[in-house]
């Protein structure tokens, strides 16, 4: 795949839009296709107070099956490759941004970070409603009734009863979970990345490419499992009688009465997760967009122009 360096961009900023919602979207699709069963151990141990990701396991298994793991996965499938268009274009719109305008040049590191933090806040505003949803759908056991029919449904129902609240239940959390979480996932990737190519107008190979994943993953959720704790218990209290507050609150009355390790409940099987998850994500991202470097070439051909000009289209 290419590389995915937005200091030195082979198109216009409309084409390079285009190829990051692009590689977004496919990045999208292989995070649900990988992710999902983690995430669904991950929110039940946040959220229901299971001890280890083998008791979720076995516990959804024996009462619910196999395919319970995928509870809640239509809205992510639905909107996580719109979101993920949203993370990677807007990541790299600001990028681009602060380069042409001459801030941060010297420093790439910064540069990524703040480029990430603003994509994340970007993603936050798709984020916030797909997984409140996917929540929702996932508290809910085999056997102990069942307030909503599906995603669609649970969707359909909260709008109706507690209208774009309702379905932004915890927003603010979820900003500054994606903002702290992205600075720290692109400065990673970036710099690995880097790190491994011997000439940087290369390519990363699809080895480079899984292991800078891997390790931008593994950063990404230690720098910000608290505040994901947080915000799943905040999207999975009540929306009528609420345990908690605010985002604080719920942080407060979390280490007071089960101190800080409950913070980290369920973090093994997030890290568990984020390794395969995103290689997967950088792997679809980089491949596709490899794919749209040809169909563009391509394009380009058959209007009789030469490469060179795809900069000007």
């Amino acid at each position: 795949g290419k590389s995915t360096d937005q200091s030195m961009p082979q198109y216009s900023s409309q084409v390079q839009f285009l190829k990051d919602c692009w590689g977004g979207a496919w990045a999208g699709v292989a995070c649900i296709a990988v992710g999902q069963p983690f995430d669904f151990v991950k929110t039940r141990m946040q959220a229901m107070g299971f001890k280890s990701s083998a008791e979720v396991i076995r516990h959804a298994i024996k009462t619910e099956g196999i395919l319970s793991f995928y509870k809640g996965s239509l809205v992510p499938l639905l909107l996580n490759s719109p979101a993920c268009s949203v993370l990677i274009s807007g990541y790299g719109m600001s990028k681009r941004e602060l380069s042409s305008r001459g801030l941060l040049n010297s420093y790439p590191l910064s540069q990524n970070l703040v480029a990430g933090a603003l994509g994340g806040s970007a993603m936050s505003l798709v984020a916030t409603p797909m997984e409140h949803i996917r929540i929702r759908m996932q508290m809910q056991v085999e056997g102990q009734g069942s307030a909503y029919a599906g995603s669609v449904d649970a969707t359909i129902k909260i709008f109706r009863q507690h209208g774009i609240s309702g379905i932004y239940k915890g927003a603010s959390v979820t900003l500054a979970r994606d903002a702290f979480g992205f600075a720290c996932y692109f400065a990673t990737y970036d710099t690995i990345k880097k790190r491994f190519l011997s000439d940087p107008n290369m390519p990363p190979t699809t080895i480079q490419t899984l292991a800078a994943g891997s390790f931008a993953g593994v950063a990404l959720w230690s720098a910000r499992y608290p505040l994901d704790t947080v915000k799943t218990r905040i999207q999975a209290d009540s929306i009528v009688n609420p345990k908690y507050r605010s985002m604080l609150d719920c942080f407060a009355k979390t280490v007071a009465r089960e101190g800080v390790g409950a913070l980290y409940s369920g973090f093994l099987a997030c890290i568990l997760r984020t390794v395969p998850v995103n290689a997967g994500f950088f792997w679809a991202y980089e491949t596709s967009s490899w794919l749209f470097d040809k169909a563009w070439d391509r394009y380009i051909e058959r209007c009789d122009r030469p490469v060179e000009e795809r900069r000007a289209v």
